[in-house]
């Protein structure tokens, strides 16, 4: 039997109220957001929910997840803020250059917003299941 590595995906143990409430929050913008928008691509909004969940659960739970999530922690607020900054100009300076149209991009984006917020529902609704056990 495969071993359960969903109880590990945080390391920070489960999702709090605080988590939830700001995952509620994402989830209706990135919702909202893609129902407005007249040019969403529903292909790359569904390859940038798997990508992230991906990254954010499963792979993160890696030993080299888990190295690089100890090692962005140890560059602390400022150097999280500008490695951030530094992707975010990153992509959208590759992207007229690629000729990838920004609603793609866009799409993507928002995908893996839910895509995360889905792994914070699994942590939560996990951690709940393991504590009534």
């Amino acid at each position: 039997m495969a071993a359960d590595t969903s109880s590990r995906w945080s390391p920070e143990g489960s999702p709090d109220r605080w988590h939830l409430a700001l995952s509620i929050v994402v989830a209706t913008w990135a919702i909202w957001n893609l129902a407005t928008i007249e040019t969403a691509t529903w292909g790359a909004t569904a390859a940038g929910f798997v990508a992230f969940a991906i990254a954010s659960g499963p792979i993160a739970a890696s030993s080299v997840g888990t190295r690089v999530g100890a090692r962005f922690r140890e560059v602390g607020y400022t150097g999280r803020a500008l490695v951030i900054a530094g992707f975010a100009v990153g992509i959208w300076g590759a992207v007229p250059l690629l000729g990838v149209s920004a609603a793609r991009v866009s799409s993507f984006g928002l995908g893996g917003m839910l895509g995360v917020v889905a792994v914070i529902v699994v942590r939560a609704g996990h951690s709940h299941v393991a504590r009534d056990a």
